[in-house]
């Protein structure tokens, strides 16, 4: 087991040991993770939406923006689909949470969908400016892709071939948590590019998680 494995690495790899006893702590414990996870992919997808709109000028061509706008906000409505569903599967039964993960799972993938249609759409100018909305893109998507694919360790449905997978994923790839995520989100984000421009609309669009009962986002504006 890998020494430096991140801590929701660590809840994932207990999941997989007290499977065979209970999976209702688990089972807990990553959707407490999960919850804390979208509530900072959010706000992570808006500021992206509004990095674009603010350096649209000789950058994007309306039309583009139109097409990354709409993928965006699609992204957010999945997003929030799964905020829901969270709650949904907290207040469910033990019979009825398996099927609120497969849809949690699939409203997750379908987010990816969305989020990577802005790349096509991309067709910008500036060198930099599309390698800093890449790269920031590649960022979240790369925390939901984790975050869907080790599902299968809580759900008590998965067939042995998804668990394996999942567990194989949690010990290469496992998701960043909330403040894990937030720390390289806003490392990429506002790492200095040498365009004054770019930098300037950057260094406002951080995300900050804190806990449950409190957590506070720029969600897109510009500071």
């Amino acid at each position: 087991m890998r020494e430096k494995m991140n801590g929701l690495a660590r809840v994932l790899l207990a999941v997989v040991l007290c499977a065979t006893i209970t999976l209702s702590g688990c089972s807990t414990a990553w959707i407490s993770e999960a919850e804390e996870i979208v509530a900072t992919l959010l706000p992570a997808v808006g500021n992206i939406l509004a990095l674009v709109t603010a350096l649209q000028a000789g950058n994007v061509s309306a039309q583009d923006l139109q097409t990354i706008q709409s993928a965006g906000t699609q992204a957010e409505a999945d997003l929030q689909l799964v905020q829901s569903l969270v709650t949904e599967y907290q207040k469910a039964d033990a019979q009825a949470q398996p099927g609120i993960l497969n849809q949690i799972q699939a409203a997750i993938a379908t987010a990816q969908t969305n989020l990577s249609a802005i790349l096509p759409a991309l067709h910008v100018k500036d060198a930099t400016t599309q390698a800093k909305i890449t790269a920031v893109i590649g960022v979240v998507l790369s925390e939901m892709q984790s975050l869907a694919a080790i599902v299968p360790l809580v759900n008590p449905q998965a067939s042995a071939a998804a668990v394996e997978m999942a567990k194989q994923q949690a010990e290469t790839k496992a998701p960043l948590t909330a403040n894990e995520f937030v720390g390289s989100y806003n490392s990429t984000m506002t790492a200095k590019t040498g365009n004054a421009e770019v930098d300037r609309a950057t260094s406002g669009l951080r995300i900050h998680a804190h806990g449950r009962l409190e957590r506070w986002a720029t969600a897109g504006v510009l500071k």
